[in-house]
């Protein structure tokens, strides 16, 4: 009896230091991911256009997406608490410096030190998640922390937009930041004594990347991001006729696409087991090509709007799972280099919104991301491809490694 009860205390223990790093992934998220619904005020509030305010994200995108690797391999012998502690607090003050600064150039600057805290503290997270899982579980353990970013956008997002659109957007980066303080505190409090990793070559780290079939991989996650999210980003202006610039509505609206993000990223993983990635990836893109081709013909109600954005969300999502369930079948090792080619998709959708933007106009912007996800049916295709024609390699020569020869070879 006694050691029935030690071990269900041991497991409670281990849920609710998970949570807390959810809760910490939660807080990366969020403050990564409000700042679209907030664009509109900031770029009024720091007096530049909102294609210019929207490099305050892909800045925030681009440092985490360098800075995870770089950062990993010079923290390899830190301890994890120390390390996510650290990170964590400079996500907490680049968001406090964001924002108190008064100008553009300087929240820029201060959206590089978010953006290294967050490098900083998300892989530490991962890693000790899997540290701290019992035995058979550090996958459940892993998908509960990283579902934290889901949650910040199913909730932080919308959450910090009607702050924002309540008490300015000033207000929502102190909310942000109010959560990111208890956070600290309570990983330096909670999470000690962590194991460390296995230390890695920095050859061994960027394996993946000579690999043609998660480097094809990775360029599909990279492509289907910087399609929707370019879309995201602007999302104030490309739903404004929804909107009517109603801050409360485009909170509504963007709860609307989390939800149903939440509800593709849960049905895709089940799906891809079932009936493989291939199928999942291909009819999510399809159906995100329908979606994004329809958005500039409809009648700008709110009805039609929240129909869109429903399955914007969920096609989007399914398709980033059913990318990821390929990476993990090819490489389980290579899932932190999804999430760096996730960062560089964020990092590159603000440009490319931008620039949709100033040729085609907000209400068409939906129309460019349309050929970037294109694109991504086209690269994942021969990703599969590559992948199918290695299993057939290896089944005709067992001995033989994978890399062994060029798998772009003909």
């Amino acid at each position: 009896m006694t050691s029935i009860k030690q071990y269900s205390s041991a497991r409670e223990k281990t849920t609710g230091r998970l949570l807390l790093l959810a809760a910490g992934t939660f807080v990366v998220g969020t403050g990564g991911f409000v700042i679209a619904g907030l664009l509109p005020g900031i770029a009024l509030s720091l007096r530049v256009p909102e294609t210019s305010a929207s490099l305050l994200i892909t800045i925030y995108a681009l440092v985490f997406a360098i800075g995870t690797p770089i950062i990993s391999m010079l923290t390899g012998r830190v301890s994890r608490t120390t390390l996510m502690v650290a990170g964590l607090g400079l996500v907490t003050v680049g968001n406090i410096l964001t924002a108190v600064l008064p100008t553009f150039e300087l929240a820029m600057v201060a959206r590089v030190i978010t953006g290294i805290g967050a490098a900083a503290f998300v892989p530490a997270a991962t890693a000790s998640a899997a540290a701290i899982a019992a035995p058979g579980r550090k996958g459940r353990a892993i998908s509960l922390v990283t579902a934290g970013f889901t949650a910040a956008t199913a909730l932080g997002a919308p959450i910090g937009t009607a702050i924002g659109a309540l008490g300015g957007w000033q207000t929502a980066l102190w909310f942000v930041v109010a959560l990111g303080a208890l956070v600290v505190v309570g990983t330096g409090l909670l999470l000690r004594r962590i194991p460390l990793p296995a230390a890695q070559t920095i050859r061994e780290r960027f394996a993946p990347l000579a690999n043609g079939r998660i480097a094809i991989t990775l360029l599909t996650t990279l492509l289907i991001v910087a399609g929707q999210y370019s879309g995201y980003t602007f999302f104030g202006s490309v739903q404004d006729r929804a909107t009517g610039g109603s801050g409360t509505v485009l909170a509504l609206l963007l709860f609307v696409y989390g939800l149903f993000a939440t509800i593709g990223n849960l049905l895709a993983g089940s799906l891809a087991d079932r009936l493989g990635n291939r199928v999942v990836l291909n009819v999510a893109v399809v159906v995100l090509l329908v979606d994004f081709l329809a958005m500039p013909l409809a009648d700008g109600s709110l009805w039609s709007a929240s129909i869109l954005i429903a399955v914007w969300g969920l096609s989007a999502w399914a398709a980033l799972l059913a990318v990821q369930h390929r990476v993990v079948e090819i490489a389980p090792g290579a899932i932190a280099w999804n999430s760096s080619a996730t960062f560089f998709g964020i990092a590159l959708s603000g440009p490319l919104g931008g620039l949709a933007i100033s040729t085609a106009g907000a209400h068409n912007l939906t129309l460019v991301a349309a050929v970037v996800v294109v694109l991504a049916l086209v690269v994942g295709e021969v990703s599969h491809r590559l992948v199918v024609r290695q299993a057939r390699r290896a089944a005709e020569s067992p001995a033989e490694v994978d890399g062994a020869r060029p798998l772009l070879a003909a």
